[in-house]
């Protein structure tokens, strides 16, 4: 079967590789673009930014202390708080806000408030017809003092069956600018002002391949203010703080320009369908559901068909250029799968592996999680462990876990890891133990069906947000 008409698949052919394919011939692209064009200096940040103090400031893991929140071992935020639906996605900004995401709107807690704010498309969300596909809403991420970033869904498109003018995710898709995310900055007077980030390819703006937000890293420690953003096509590196509109009818004609300024989109590791990669074969990926950032300043990443990691650099541009001798994975999993596989193994060469997270301990060991959703996605693998040469899988049955369909992962700070499950709760569980010790209802959970997972490292104990079908539970591991 086509994976094209089964769901939200990216598929290129090896020698129209996406990032470095030549534009198609359109009526809409009649320009020449150079991907390697100097980059003029960014603008200064907007005075709405600067009055928001959204700058990210130094920090290291812990370095906030406790924040104001409790420390109890398990926090509750459900309606009695505000929350009208049940939570999708929930994260903490350095301001400590806390950014929730339902079905249906945004919300905020902000320190020292006893009553979530509500927002949607009528406070300036781009979410809702004409901009996003219900379920609408994915994640949300918080960033620096009063911000936070939302990943909105919308559907995929696919060039019918034999077409060789491609038509789907390029500027003449009627769906091109549909999904993407938005920028949300809180004032003080408890309104917020969002910015649309119409997300598309930066080596050629005919391509706008991005569009369902799938997973977000903002970097709090490292190099502080970039984010990250994993979508149903490939990674995209953003540097809000660099953010801004064209205004100069130079610019207006050529906005792209501006926007390289801001973020560079997208790298992608792949595997090829049917075999290894060569000119005659579509390669295939997408979907990457797993985003982590390592304390080695390596950002992972895992989607649907294959994994790898890609090192930060100091010119933003060049970090697309996923190829010796510019910015290399380091490494990539998926191709060959004889010598180099997509973590786990399938029936044949390209097929998913249905990745859905992924985590680094402290010792350096990198775990991966197999999951799926939607039916249509095939097998599940299980969890797995790459020491740098080898991967282990394991069993999470094994590990005494009651599911075997592992949505969600992260790694705390003493080596355990975190599993979430779509049905079955929590499984905490420390690498060389026999079994792990599940959260579930009778820990006091609201229910079992856990939602996207964030850890807040800012603060010490660290807090691990675990939306669930009853509520946001904020656990703290010591």
């Amino acid at each position: 079967m086509d994976l094209r008409a089964r769901g939200r698949f990216s598929v290129c052919f090896i020698l129209l590789a996406c990032g470095r394919a030549p534009a198609l011939s359109s009526p809409v692209s009649a320009r020449a673009e150079d991907p390697h064009a100097p980059i003029v200096s960014p603008a200064p940040l907007t005075e709405l930014r600067q009055q928001a103090a959204l700058i990210s400031r130094p920090l290291t893991p812990g370095s906030l202390g406790p924040g104001p929140w409790p420390t109890a071992p398990l926090v509750l935020y459900d309606a009695a708080q505000g929350l009208r639906e049940a939570p999708l996605s929930a994260s903490a900004d350095e301001a400590q806000n806390i950014w929730v995401v339902t079905g249906s709107a945004l919300y905020v807690l902000r320190p020292g408030a006893s009553q979530f704010l509500r927002f949607t498309a009528a406070d300036g969300l781009h979410v809702g017809p004409g901009y996003t596909d219900p379920p609408d809403f994915t994640l949300v991420e918080g960033g620096g003092r009063n911000e936070a970033f939302v990943g909105y869904y919308a559907h995929d498109t696919s060039d019918p069956a034999g077409s060789h003018a491609q038509f789907a995710h390029t500027a003449n898709d009627p769906a091109a600018h549909l999904g993407k995310m938005d920028q949300v900055i809180l004032a003080t007077d408890g309104t917020i002002t969002a910015h649309r980030y119409d997300l598309r390819n930066s080596n050629d703006g005919f391509y706008y391949e991005t569009r369902t937000i799938t997973s977000m890293v903002y970097d709090h420690f490292q190099h502080p203010g970039e984010l990250y953003v994993g979508s149903n096509h490939g990674v995209t590196r953003i540097q809000p703080g660099h953010w801004r509109e064209p205004q100069t009818s130079s610019e207006k004609s050529f906005p792209i320009g501006v926007e390289r300024e801001w973020y560079v989109d997208h790298v992608h590791p792949v595997a090829c369908d049917g075999g290894p990669c060569d000119p005659t074969r579509r390669i295939v990926f997408g979907d990457w559901f797993g985003l982590t950032l390592a304390d080695d300043g390596r950002l992972w990443m895992a989607g649907l068909t294959s994994a790898g990691a890609i090192r930060w650099t100091s010119v933003l541009q060049d970090w697309r250029n996923s190829w010796a001798p510019y910015n290399p994975f380091v490494p990539a999993f998926g191709d060959p799968i004889e010598q180099n596989p997509p973590v786990f193994r399938p029936p044949r060469e390209g097929d998913p592996v249905n990745l859905r997270a992924v985590a680094v301990t402290p010792d350096g060991t990198v775990w991966f999680a197999s999951g799926e959703v939607e039916g249509w996605r095939g097998p599940t693998y299980g969890l797995a462990a790459w020491d740098g040469k080898h991967f282990t899988a394991f069993d999470p049955i094994a590990l005494g876990a009651v599911d075997y369909n592992i949505l969600e992962l992260v790694a705390l700070s003493d080596g355990r890891l975190v599993l979430g499950f779509p049905g079955s709760g929590l499984l905490v569980w420390k690498p060389g133990d026999a079994k792990g010790r599940r959260i579930t209802r009778a820990d006091g959970l609201p229910g079992e069906a856990i939602g996207r997972l964030h850890l807040d490292r800012m603060v010490k104990p660290a807090a691990l947000y675990a939306p669930i079908d009853g509520g946001l539970v904020m656990l703290r591991f010591p």
